[in-house]
């Protein structure tokens, strides 16, 4: 980083030396470098002089120009110590690092020429970036928390700017105090801190941001530091009432939630008695609770104060509760209609044979919980008499000996009331000659129907119940009377399916003297939900056989329903089991039903399959269909693979299907060249869909040609020692003359082709050579013959001679001729031999010896690399490629 100052003031004097010395330069005067970082000197001559030396100079101790980089007369560069090499020797722009303060001072630039030196000056200034760093501590000026931030700009040169933001404004001179202190260096650097001082109770802001200024930054540094603020806390202070096995307690609780800091809880207790008091305090992140537990009979009405704090913020505040002050003034009757006797004593009258009798009794006062008893004519209570609560119960029937005067006392502690009052048994009362009925109306449910109960009970005389339904409801009446103790009571039960198709009313109408007019009880009717109706199907196997799984289930309230199975596109009835099922909620009134039906597809084989659910309520049944696999279907076919040897492959050849009633023929036909897979195991996997496995292991025969053997008369003409002819005489003039072939091998055919020398195919037929016209002088020449299957191929060289009458005459008299010779030379051998009888000749030996060579020759391998190479122009008759098919039927029953 560097800045220039290009602006300088200098005095007239100077500025006219400078000019001539610096006319021809383009210099930086004023650079400014940073301590640790890279900073660019630039100085370029811009004249006509011819350069011949060029460098940076510094005065070291002495005075002396110490070069630190440049170019010398050989235009070879130097550089010293933290100067980098300049980039011409016309431009000693160089990169000097600047490593320490001592880089700082007045370097010069000298361009050395023949005829001159152009040189000028510069001085660079060394400048530190700071290191900033802030921290914050708490502390306590003048018995108050504190918190002290501080930001520390250190190592600078020159020294760095601080100033202070919150929430991006400078702080509050009213609550923030800031203080700056400056500590210069021996070695010019300086540590610029700064402190901000402020009281945590009135701070409200939570981040805090330095702000530091220095040269050496492009724009002012930041740096931001969280700092606690004060939050006034949620103040709570409660009493409950706990009891621990026959003891009570008063527990006050002070809760302080939300504050930040945590405040401290202290207690104002009233004077302690004997029994120590049990405390708990218990902290959370958010909140803090302290409580006391003061035994109720002991401490009440005392004034508890609760009080919350801070050791060093000056905030308290207090909450205070009094403890309840217990009484009991009165125990009295409750709800029923008292009388006074002769002896001004409270007395309760209650008819014979009733049962249940209960007698209501409450305190006036406030105690936290109290205790009755009861005695009667000052003995216990008889055995179906009790106290329950605060309620006096008489099971009854009522008799004589439940009337007297009983006394009941309530307690707490040291706290009693007292009530006395009398029971009287009175004779039953004779009912009214009329009276009405009591009228209810009440719904009940089974499994399959709704039953409406319409009562009018203890009544005289008997009420006369009937009933107003819908013509179009299937319903039922059932009724009853029934006489008790001179009152009639009718019952009349009305049943209905579980639901309704649609939304109706019923009113049951009840008649008697004494209601004023007729009493109508109406109920709505349930409607029924629609049936949830699923159906799927799937495929299934046995024995061979595919048949179609269908399942369907259906969802539905109550009543009952019915589930049966149509078709379309065919008539055929279909047979099914019914499965039915209570859901787990019977308030729900949810039943699930499945029909399960197993049919063969090829019976259906194109059918649609509809399931018809009949429930009663519906207007109309629901139906769901599902169009069954057709036997075309792959879901019904076998799926066979390929599995090839060496890299186990597995492949999917085209299939062929073809159907015939219930079974499906499968042809899977998989094709490839013989040479890839010849004398190797090929497996076809077969799988049905019911996931069994078959396999079947194919084997591809390994064929070979051996050789070709002529089965014309030929006489064997070896032309190299491998390289045999076999030549063949033909009758001149003479038409449809062949040579027959046979080939050695166990192909199960075999391809002919012959070629003539000049590269011209000849005639076959099988393996034949045919010639079809009179042969002549020019059918002789020699005719190589390739017989082949597949890759597999072999050759036989045939030399086709053409034999006439001249030609058989000279044949004879040379064949007579040559007799004569050989006898001659025969007769000679012999003479020999008996002249010479020490030395042994094996002529016999040397003909075996040929003929062996002659057999040797005949069954020379023609696939030997050593054969007749082909004539030239052979053509694509001769390579021909084929392919080897494998056809694998699987056929199985649907």
């Amino acid at each position: 980083m560097a800045k220039i100052f290009n602006h300088i003031a200098k005095r007239p004097d100077e500025e006219e030396k400078n000019d001539s010395e610096t006319r021809d330069l383009v210099l930086d005067q004023n650079v400014i470098g940073i301590v640790g970082e890279d900073v660019y000197l630039h100085c370029m001559y811009t004249g006509q002089s011819k350069i011949t030396s060029s460098s940076w100079n510094r005065l070291d101790s002495s005075n002396r120009a110490k070069k630190m980089a440049g170019y010398n007369h050989a235009n070879v560069p130097l550089n010293k110590e933290n100067f980098g090499i300049p980039a011409s020797l016309t431009n000693l722009t160089v990169k000097v690092n600047v490593t320490s303060f001592k880089v700082e001072g007045e370097y010069t630039c000298v361009f050395n020429s023949d005829e001159d030196e152009t040189k000028g000056t510069m001085f660079l200034s060394v400048i530190a970036r700071p290191d900033v760093d802030i921290a914050v501590k708490k502390e306590v000026v003048n018995g108050t928390l504190h918190q002290a931030v501080t930001c520390a700009a250190t190592n600078a040169k020159p020294k760095a700017s601080i100033r202070w933001r919150i929430s991006g404004v400078p702080p509050r001179d009213d609550i923030f105090s800031v203080k700056i202190m400056n500590v210069v260096h021996p070695n010019g650097i300086t540590s610029s801190i700064g402190v901000l001082r402020f009281p945590l109770i009135l701070n409200n802001e939570s981040t805090v941001t330095c702000v530091v200024e220095h040269p050496a930054f492009t724009e002012p540094k930041e740096a931001n530091i969280e700092v606690d603020t004060f939050v006034s806390p949620l103040l709570t202070m409660e009493t409950i009432l706990v009891r621990e096995g026959e003891e009570d307690f008063q527990e006050v609780i002070c809760t302080a939630a939300g504050g930040r800091p945590h405040p401290n809880i202290t207690w104002i207790l009233p004077e302690p008695k004997n029994t120590p008091l049990f405390e708990r305090n218990i902290t959370k992140p958010h909140t803090v609770t302290s409580l006391y537990r003061f035994p109720s009979e002991i401490y009440e009405g005392k004034n508890v104060t609760c009080i919350f704090g801070y050791t060093l913020l000056p905030f308290m505040s207090t909450r205070t509760v009094t403890l309840p002050t217990y009484y009991l003034s009165l125990l009295k009757l409750e709800g029923h209609s008292l009388t006074t006797n002769s002896e001004n004593e409270t007395s309760l009258a209650f008819q014979m044979e009733d049962t249940n009798i209960r007698i209501r009794m409450e305190i006036s006062g406030d105690l936290p919980s109290y205790k009755i008893s009861c005695v009667k004519d000052s003995h216990p209570l008889p055995e179906d008499v009790s106290v329950i609560g605060s309620d006096l119960f008489i099971r009854g029937p009522l008799q004589l000996h439940h009337a007297g005067e009983y006394v009941c006392q309530a307690s707490y502690r040291k706290h009693l009331a007292t009530l006395q009052f009398t029971v009287e048994a009175k004779p039953k009362v004779l009912l009214p000659v009329f009276f009405p009925p009591n009228i209810s109306l009440n719904l009940k449910e089974n499994s399959d129907h709704l039953h409406i109960e319409c009562l009018a009970l203890n009544a005289y005389p008997a009420a006369n119940v009937s009933w107003i339904v819908p013509q179009e409801l299937n319903s039922t009446i059932h009724s009853d009377v029934t006489t008790r103790n001179g009152s009639h009571s009718v019952r009349s039960v009305l049943t209905l399916p579980i639901c309704m198709p649609s939304e109706y009313t019923i009113e049951c109408v009840v008649e008697h003297p004494l209601l004023n007019g007729k009493k109508e009880q109406q109920v709505s009717l349930p409607v029924c939900a629609t049936p949830n109706t699923t159906l799927h199907s799937s495929i299934e196997w046995e024995s061979d056989t595919a048949y179609a799984r269908l399942v369907c289930s259906v969802e539905s309230q109550r009543p009952p329903l019915t589930i049966s199975w149509g078709t379309e596109n065919c008539n055929i009835d279909i047979s099914s089991e019914l499965v039915m099922s209570q859901s787990e909620s019977q308030k729900s009134h949810m039943v699930i039903a499945e029909s399960v039906a197993h049919i063969p597809i090829y019976v259906y084989d194109g059918c649609t399959v509809t399931c018809v659910v009949e429930q009663l309520g519906l207007d109309k049944p629901e139906k769901n269909s599902i169009a069954l696999p057709s036997l075309v279907d792959d879901s019904v076919k076998p799926n066979i693979s390929w599995i090839l040897p060496d890299d186990d492959t597995i492949v999917q050849p085209t299939v062929q299907s073809t159907y015939n009633g219930i079974n499906v023929q499968v042809n899977s036909t998989f094709e490839f060249q013989l040479k890839q897979y010849e004398g190797k195991d090929l497996i076809c996997v077969i799988q049905n869909k019911h996931g069994k496995y078959e396999r079947q292991t194919i084997h591809v025969p390994k064929y070979s040609i051996s050789s070709i053997e002529v089965l014309n008369k030929t006489t064997l003409y070896r032309r190299t020692p491998r390289h045999h002819e076999h030549r063949v005489t033909l009758q001149e003039n003479l038409s449809f003359q062949k040579i027959l072939l046979r080939a050695h091998g166990n192909a199960p055919s075999y391809k002919t082709q012959c070629y003539r020398e000049d590269g011209s195919v000849a005639h076959t037929v099988g393996m034949a050579l045919v010639f079809t016209e009179p042969v002549s002088e020019l059918d002789a020449g020699l005719c190589i013959c390739h017989v082949s299957y597949h890759h597999h191929t072999a050759s036989v060289s045939i030399r086709v001679e053409v034999s006439g009458e001249k030609t058989q005459h000279l044949i004879f008299v040379t064949t007579c001729f040559s007799s004569a010779a050989a006898i001659t030379l025969i007769l000679t051998v012999v003479l020999c031999v008996l002249c010479k009888p020490s030395r042994k000749s094996h002529p016999s030996n040397k003909k075996n010896r040929r003929e062996r060579e002659s057999l040797a020759a005949l069954m020379q391998d023609p696939r030997s690399p050593e054969k007749t190479a082909l004539p030239c122009g052979t053509g694509p008759d001769y390579a021909e490629l084929l392919h080897y098919s494998i056809v694998l039927d699987v056929k199985s029953t649907v």
